[in-house]
């Protein structure tokens, strides 16, 4: 998977920028809010329809921008089976989401498109952040990796808000009748589904990162992943029914507490996992060096899964690794890079980077525009 050309217009400070990348490394670097940053958002945009600094589309319009301007992104996208052009345009009120001229009137219709593996400085929230960051790392890699994975998600979340509605809306159990028992029986199959492609996804990407990290730790030091999930259970083998039936039980245990908390307290949104390093939590135990490398050995395991699942070699996007790494995890990490796969790098040291990688193409920014390549 190649993007083979990309146009972004008045996007964040870019008002006009197009190039067409290499097919292997290519390395953006400026000063600091020259605009870097933001032109890998803009190619994110292309991946997943959606932002991944901020939850408000409206934020990538330029400063005081009238309400007919749109930020707009177009990419060439090619596969071994087919080429798209993706377009993507953002307004303050909508968005419009397009692949070969065919309107997607749903984000999940532009996931699988295009795959990407993001590394961001704030990928150290996965590990020391709160459970949400965790859950919202499971679910931006099963999105691209399984439609269907998107699918149940989408529906479970549509089906909890139902059901949360409905709690709220009863002061006592026997108010519910069988309202409530209805939710429970349709939530029941989109939650195993989320269960069984996370859990295997978990002992996928722990076996994978944790060789990875043995060796950009250069030492004993054994990382691994643990799934804390709500049916409570580390048995892989258990089948589609025994699930179902594992969490119809505890919907039916916590109800008094759900209709006190008004809200569902049991299901795929509870989820989280746990890094550890050498048998403890790596979020309280580790130094934040350890840290950094369970990120990079998750984002390569990341890389290595996506290209099992989907068949395709996903885009890397690596925002600032320079700033974020000190020189020997910086080289680790680099070391372990594929000349082969499109790579889009920023950095603020041009001549490091290029040391250190075999760039194909190098790119100046500067005022969200490039002067010179």
């Amino acid at each position: 998977m190649k993007l083979l050309s990309l146009s972004v217009r008045d996007f964040r400070n870019i008002r006009k920028l197009e190039c067409e990348p290499a097919s292997g490394v290519n390395l953006f670097w400026g000063a600091n809010a020259q605009g870097k940053t933001n032109l890998l958002e803009a190619v994110y945009y292309l991946v997943t329809g959606r932002s991944f600094r901020t939850r408000l589309d409206r934020e990538v319009l330029p400063w005081e921008s009238g309400p007919d301007v749109y930020s707009t992104i177009r990419g060439s996208v090619q596969t071994p089976q087919s080429t798209y052009e993706i377009v993507v345009a953002v307004g303050k009120s909508q968005k419009r989401v397009t692949c070969n001229g065919k309107t997607l009137f749903s984000l999940g219709l532009l996931w699988g498109k295009m795959n990407a593996v993001l590394f961001t400085p704030d990928d150290l929230d996965i590990v020391q952040g709160p459970p949400g960051n965790r859950r919202r790392f499971l679910d931006m890699e099963g999105s691209q990796m399984n439609p269907s994975y998107l699918y149940h998600l989408q529906r479970y979340n549509q089906i909890l808000r139902q059901r949360n509605a409905l709690l709220k809306s009863c002061i006592d159990e026997e108010r519910l009748g069988d309202s409530l028992g209805v939710w429970d029986e349709q939530i029941l199959e989109p939650a195993v589904e989320i269960h069984i492609f996370r859990d295997r996804f978990l002992r996928q990407i722990s076996g994978i990162a944790g060789e990875i990290y043995s060796g950009i730790a250069e030492s004993s030091e054994h990382l691994s992943l643990s799934y804390q999930n709500f049916l409570d259970t580390e048995d892989p083998d258990l089948n589609r029914p025994v699930r179902e039936e594992l969490y119809r039980k505890i919907l039916r245990q916590s109800r008094a507490e759900d209709l006190y908390r008004g809200t569902t307290t049991n299901g795929p949104h509870r989820d989280d996992f746990r890094v550890d390093i050498n048998g403890k939590d790596a979020r309280t135990f580790a130094s934040q060096g350890q840290q950094r490398s369970s990120i990079i050995a998750l984002r390569m395991a990341e890389i290595e899964l996506m290209r099992e699942y989907t068949g395709h070699t996903p885009l890397l996007l690596l925002d600032d690794l320079a700033s974020e790494l000190d020189e020997e995890r910086r080289r680790h990490f680099l070391s372990l890079l594929d000349p082969g796969l499109q790579t889009f790098i920023t950095g603020t040291d041009a001549d490091t980077l290029r040391g250190a990688l075999p760039v194909q193409k190098t790119f100046h920014i500067r005022s969200g525009s490039i002067v010179s390549s």
